[in-house]
């Protein structure tokens, strides 16, 4: 492996802090509580039908258009240099790009592997910004728009990665974003939005995020109290009309939900599916959770849900079709060599037809293929409403300091 922290962790709260929550999560008593089904696999959905909801704060949807696609290069190694150039040179003409250095011994690295494709990184972008791992999405803060700008919401992330843990704080304070800080846990990769209000994790989050209950009142249901109190404080702070808590893959080490599933539009989503030969467990779940957002409605119309087949899992090893990048006009699907070209060629041909404007790429990232993360979770979408980094350097200013008089190359500078 060759991330020594694994990206699963598990988060139990006291019960001193579960009451604390308790008194700003719940809804007043003339409200009905959100609760979730006492059985995640129960066909009916967690619905919020309460009174007339708020157009602000507002979770963007990857599908929005973008300022920027956000990566992190802090400990990608230089045998997967060839999956960084392809992420540079395919988003080229879509969608800028930023990097996140720490420091200059890393622009240097970065900068030497993109010679061979040096004219077509005019898109490119760096800032000094210091994290433990490459997997942004799961640290990064989710962006909402406000009435008035944005916010930058930082969940804990738990884990030895204290640069990771801070980067949403930073982030804020360098963009101008408000931070508003939520005292639950949450990797961002289970948590998919479709920018109105309506936002699906997997079951994970209960587990995260479980609550104990020493001395349980006699008649009561501990574990479903418990869950009810962590959807509440979800949708209280994702400012969410739904949440949809479905099942999450067996052997599949994240638990995410963006292993096998995406919005391509605030009505449409797309839905992995396996053959039910090879993998009779995942594929009895992935129809389930299927099923059970066909239920869901948006806009007072029913969810369309589209299927894309991918291949089988080898051991925990999954070629998730949807754990996409979608910046602007340009789609970037993840492959592993030994995906069969017909279940490529159709995936492919299914985002086309759902996003007919947009170039479908792929990227491959076979050297991946070990650390149960892929495009989706190497990313974070900078939403057009909220504002780029200060201090940042463009790469063609790097290139042109390079070659003038042999001036040193600068490093991107820190912010505050």
């Amino acid at each position: 492996m060759l991330f020594p922290v694994s990206r699963s962790k598990t988060f139990v709260t006291a019960q001193l802090f579960f009451c604390l929550i308790l008194a700003s999560s719940i809804c007043r008593a003339d409200e009905p509580l959100l609760v979730p089904s006492q059985s995640v696999n129960s066909a009916k959905p967690a619905a919020d039908t309460r009174k007339p909801h708020p157009a602000f704060p507002r979770l963007a949807a990857d599908f929005e258009p973008q300022r920027a696609l956000v990566l992190s290069v802090s400990d990608w190694q230089p045998h997967h240099a060839h999956v960084f150039r392809q992420l540079i040179e395919k988003t080229r003409g879509h969608v800028d790009v930023l990097v996140l250095c720490n420091g200059r011994k890393q622009l240097d690295m970065v900068v030497d592997w993109l010679k061979a494709i040096s004219d077509r990184c005019d898109h490119l972008y760096f800032a000094d910004l210091e994290l433990d791992t490459i997997w942004l999405r799961d640290f990064a803060p989710l962006h909402a728009q406000t009435a008035t700008g944005s916010q930058s919401l930082d969940f804990y992330y738990v884990g030895e990665r204290p640069q990771d843990d801070r980067m949403p704080k930073t982030w804020a304070q360098r963009t101008g974003s408000q931070l508003i800080e939520v005292h639950w846990t949450l990797q961002g990769g289970n948590l998919i939005s479709n920018g109105q209000h309506l936002a699906i994790a997997t079951e994970r989050i209960f587990v995260d995020n479980a609550i104990t209950f020493p001395n349980p009142l006699p008649g009561t249901d501990p574990r479903l109290e418990g869950r009810q109190i962590v959807f509440e404080a979800f949708v209280k702070n994702c400012n969410l009309e739904q949440f949809i808590i479905l099942e999450h893959l067996q052997s599949e080490a994240t638990k995410h939900i963006d292993m096998f599933a995406n919005f391509v539009g605030p009505d449409r989503m797309v839905v992995a599916s396996v053959d039910p030969r090879l993998d009779p467990i995942n594929a009895a779940i992935l129809d389930r959770n299927a099923r059970r957002l066909q239920t869901i409605k948006v806009g007072g119309r029913p969810l369309q849900i589209y299927r894309v087949q991918i291949p089988a899992r080898d051991g925990q090893s999954w070629s998730a079709f949807a754990n996409i990048i979608i910046a602007n006009d340009l789609v970037l699907m993840p492959t592993y060599e030994t995906d069969p070209p017909a279940l490529v060629a159709a995936a492919v041909a299914l985002y086309q037809k759902l996003l007919p404007k947009h170039q479908i790429k792929t990227v491959d990232i076979t050297s991946f293929k070990q650390l149960q993360g892929e495009l989706h979770c190497l990313s974070m979408n900078l939403p057009k409403f909220a504002a780029m980094p200060s201090q940042t350097i463009r790469y063609t200013d790097v290139i042109k300091r390079l070659g003038d008089q042999g001036k040193e190359l600068p490093a991107p500078q820190r912010g505050r």
